[in-house]
């Protein structure tokens, strides 16, 4: 293994990837509103479809 000296250590460049975890955290939020946004679309189509809606009255 080679040394590296001080001076080469400032060109060393890393990889592309970028994602920090606010960014992941970000996404995985948005997952869930959107799972349970669906749950509750399903709920309310199969509410309606067995006729057992609450009345407004």
């Amino acid at each position: 293994m080679n040394k590296v000296e001080d001076e080469e250590l400032t060109e060393i460049k890393g990889g592309n990837t970028t994602i920090s975890g606010p960014i992941i955290n970000a996404l995985v939020s948005v997952i869930n509103v959107l799972k349970d946004a669906g749950y509750s679309l399903g709920s309310g189509i199969r509410r309606i479809s067995e006729n057992n809606i609450c009345p407004l009255k």
